[in-house]
């Protein structure tokens, strides 16, 4: 299986196809099976790029807590296009993803060809109040151990909340506290909410390559108007509305691939190559 050794980690990544380097990322808890299911494991045109971050899937233990952030979440996607000889990419993410996509075209701008920014979760204020279950669930683990946490977690008041308003919660609970170690999962849930992927408004303003804000209604952890908050603050970035996994999951990913492949077709920079 493939690895990249960074930063006293061992990054467990998988390529599929030829053509257009694109990048995506996974969300918090998630892991490269999660960009699987939502991208495909092929996408014609594109030399697809998926791979699990610090402190999740293959690529394990946390390393050190100090690095659970977005800077050095873009480096590590900075790090993985070096090892595979690639300068430039189309960067994109869902959720954690989206704000690591972000993060990196901040901080590398002339390596990111366009943006896929899928469900964004976080703007530039840290801890945000729709990440707040992360921490609970780490201070749950933290207290009664990994083996009573989900229980005690399903009968929380933040649990009964998100079921009511996004009823795939029953299906999604599960990964929140199985495929990782306890360790794993207390850290970058700790840590992670507190980052930011950008600073100011005004950097967002600086970042001129085309960018795709996907988003969703009922969907209290990755709330609408933080997707139209950075549409409007890219200057070249369109939100685009999809269906909810409320809505059924086969159509949330089919209607994710259409806009995907839509808005790729359209990026000037990108259309002298077939996609």
């Amino acid at each position: 299986m493939p690895y990249l050794a960074n930063d006293g980690l061992n990054f467990y990544y998988e390529t599929q196809g030829s053509g257009i380097p694109f990048l995506f990322s996974h969300g918090l808890g998630g892991d490269i099976e999660q960009s699987k299911e939502l991208v495909g494991s092929a996408l014609p045109g594109f030399r697809l790029i998926l791979y699990d971050n610090r402190g999740h899937g293959k690529t394990g233990e946390p390393g050190s807590v100090d690095r659970l952030n977005f800077s050095a979440m873009a480096d590590d996607a900075a790090a993985l296009l070096n090892h595979l000889s690639i300068e430039t990419a189309v960067v994109g993410g869902v959720s954690m993803g989206a704000g690591i996509a972000l993060a990196f075209c901040l901080k590398y701008p002339d390596r990111a060809r366009a943006a896929i920014l899928v469900r964004p979760a976080w703007l530039n204020n840290p801890a945000p109040p729709n990440l707040a279950m992360f921490p609970e669930i780490a201070a749950i683990i933290q207290g009664v151990g990994i083996k009573r946490a989900r229980e005690l977690f399903e009968k929380s008041d933040t649990y009964a909340a998100w079921k009511e308003h996004y009823p795939p919660a029953v299906n999604s609970v599960q990964g929140l506290f199985a495929g990782r170690s306890p360790k794993a999962i207390v850290a970058t849930n700790e840590a992670i909410p507190r980052s930011v992927p950008y600073t100011t408004t005004e950097a967002l303003k600086g970042l001129a390559i085309p960018a795709l804000v996907l988003a969703n209604q009922r969907d209290p952890i990755h709330p609408i108007e933080y997707a139209e908050t950075l549409a409007h603050a890219l200057p070249n970035g369109q939100l685009k509305e999809f269906p909810s996994k409320a809505e059924g999951l086969q159509e949330h990913i089919l209607a994710f691939r259409s806009c995907l492949r839509e808005f790729l077709s359209n990026v000037p920079e990108l259309r002298q190559e077939p996609v």
